[in-house]
């Protein structure tokens, strides 16, 4: 998610650029700091700067924009950089080019602190912060006799669980990679996002069969408006296999009339003259699912402008087979 926003703000720049990583100090606070550079079509030795820094100790990126020329470089935090606001940012880099470095002021709203910041082939992200991002055992939830052992991340805070006891060691072996891919990849987008990044789970199925949970997210990164949505994990413990859409468990079932044939004469009329719930099954191409102990949880899929329309809808296993 924070990768994307990136690439928007990228692609919105009419020259193709170049990036440069440094590492460094503010004051005694050890930084690693990217910048994507972009030359004036002029004049080569002034243009637009993009990119983030961050703490060594929390690897949490801040996104700074800005300009440079001959001798300086100046930086803000945010996507947009203008010379007013320079006055108002929170944090302002006053910087001088000297070789291979860039050294000079880093003020942080009343507080002035000393930055040296030299050229360095590393790539900050895959280089160092991500090796870094480690998993911390939290806790265990019972299911019977199966047992989801929780984990937290160390920098980004977000939690998710893994299998542990009570499930088969193939079922260990192949679900759980799953999970630590899963947890790195929000940890990672995460620590990209400086901004608003909630998650949130629910553990809707575990038994012997199936293990399906949502995933709700409530995310801002910069850009017009924030991102909300679900997605839905089911897990096959039979056949170790990830279940991508309810159609293979049930392929005779038409889910989108059944779920019209119940739910369209409930609806609000306002509501569904604007979110065309039930007009066609457009919204139900991508449809987000996950199993329950007595049914299925369905969730249409609308594009980001209309996320609001999303709501949860049921159908119990006897409806299901109902003909």
């Amino acid at each position: 998610m924070g990768k994307l926003i990136k690439h928007i703000i990228i692609t919105l720049l009419p020259i193709i650029g170049w990036s440069q990583s440094y590492v460094g100090t503010i004051g005694n606070y050890p930084i690693h700091l990217e910048v994507n550079v972009y030359p004036h079509e002029k004049d080569s030795t002034s243009g637009e700067l993009e990119g983030y820094y961050f703490y060594d100790s929390k690897l949490i990126s801040i996104p700074i924009c800005g300009r440079f020329n001959k001798e300086s470089v100046a930086l803000i935090d945010g996507y947009y950089f203008s010379h007013e606001k320079v006055f108002d940012a929170d944090e302002v880099f006053d910087l001088t080019k000297k070789g291979n470095q860039l050294i000079g002021n880093f003020t942080l709203k009343d507080d002035t602190y000393k930055v040296i910041l030299t050229e360095t082939e590393q790539e900050p992200l895959e280089d160092f912060r991500n090796p870094k991002l480690t998993f911390v055992k939290d806790s265990v939830v019972n299911f019977k006799d199966k047992q989801l052992v929780w984990f937290t991340e160390k920098y980004s805070k977000l939690p998710l669980f893994r299998l542990g006891n009570g499930f088969t060691k193939a079922q260990r072996a192949k679900f759980n990679p799953i999970l630590d891919a899963i947890h790195l990849e929000d940890a990672k987008d995460n620590l990209d996002c400086n901004s608003w990044f909630e998650i949130s789970y629910e553990i809707n199925l575990v038994n012997d069969k199936f293990i399906s949970y949502l995933k709700q997210y409530s995310v801002y990164c910069g850009g017009a408006h924030p991102s909300h949505g679900n997605v839905g994990y089911n897990f096959n413990l039979k056949t170790l296999e990830v279940l991508e859409d309810v159609e293979s468990l049930y392929p005779k079932v038409d889910f989108f009339q059944k779920l019209k044939d119940k739910y369209q004469d409930s609806e609000n009329d306002v509501a569904d003259e604007e979110c065309e719930t039930f007009v066609d099954d457009s919204y139900w191409q991508y449809k987000t699912w996950n199993l329950t102990s007595e049914g299925v949880i369905l969730i249409p899929n609308y594009p980001h402008a209309m996320t609001p329309c999303e709501d949860h809808y049921f159908l119990s296993y006897a409806e299901l087979i109902k003909a």
